[in-house]
């Protein structure tokens, strides 16, 4: 496997073969060998940044307008988005409906991979008041707002998805962590929820409301810190904001 930034790949613990037992009673065995060959394939371990971002009022305005008109004014504000995401070193891995998922620190130390994590979800939550003032309020009658929740951790980087598209692929619990503090953004009524471990590799944190949540289908309990806005806040906007993010999204 070619590597980047001098990446080792992993050596995995693996001390005896690996047998199993197929539908004719035949037994197949795989030396250790064999096993970190099928690991390593699978693709490199990598410890990122994780990004997860959802329109917490999409389905409200559903049905509110039609279909066409809530999906054409998402994928303007998604364009916002992605500039925001890109401008601060992440890359989109997954887009589906009205959440996005995000990564960073494919090329960059740990630290930096949060630190920009932390200042893309901040940019992300401006786009939201640029779009609402310029575009989905007096256009549409509309406000949306969005839950976002960042996290850290080893994951495992694929070049291939379950149908072997070749596309990025990053898995790893993290990730599902990751997905569920987005979740708890609407339980704690704030916009941007960071990890404890996320929170203490910025550079320079603001202070913050620590929490203890408890995530769906995580056993141990988890210390977050709320970093966000309340939903529903005013949104104030310049002149030179609206004309610049018009710009962007076209």
């Amino acid at each position: 496997m070619k590597t980047q930034n001098n990446y080792t790949p992993p050596v995995f613990p693996i001390t005896q073969s690996f047998c199993t037992r197929l539908p004719d009673q035949t037994i197949v065995c795989k030396s250790p060998a064999k096993i970190q060959e099928i690991y390593t394939s699978l693709g490199e371990e990598r410890e990122l940044a994780l990004l997860f971002l959802d329109i917490q009022n999409f389905t409200s305005a559903m049905e509110i307008k039609s279909s066409y008109e809530v999906i054409y004014m998402i994928r303007k504000l998604f364009v916002l988005f992605n500039h925001s995401i890109a401008e601060n070193g992440g890359r989109i891995i997954e887009s589906n409906g009205d959440s996005i998922y995000a990564v960073f620190g494919l090329d960059t130390t740990l630290q930096k991979a949060v630190q920009s994590s932390v200042d893309a979800a901040y940019a992300l939550l401006h786009d939201v008041d640029i779009f609402n003032s310029a575009y989905a309020q007096p256009y549409f009658n509309l406000s949306y707002e969005i839950g976002i929740g960042v996290h850290n951790g080893k994951v495992v980087i694929g070049q291939y998805d379950l149908t072997n598209k070749e596309q990025m692929t990053v898995m790893g619990l993290p990730v599902n962590i990751a997905s569920r503090l987005q979740s708890e953004t609407k339980e704690l009524n704030n916009s941007l929820v960071v990890s404890e471990s996320a929170y203490h590799l910025l550079i320079s944190p603001k202070p913050a409301e620590i929490r203890t949540v408890n995530l769906k289908g995580i056993t141990n309990t988890m210390d977050v810190r709320l970093m966000g806005n309340h939903f529903h806040p005013k949104n104030l906007v310049n002149e030179m904001d609206l004309n610049y993010y018009l710009g962007v999204s076209g």
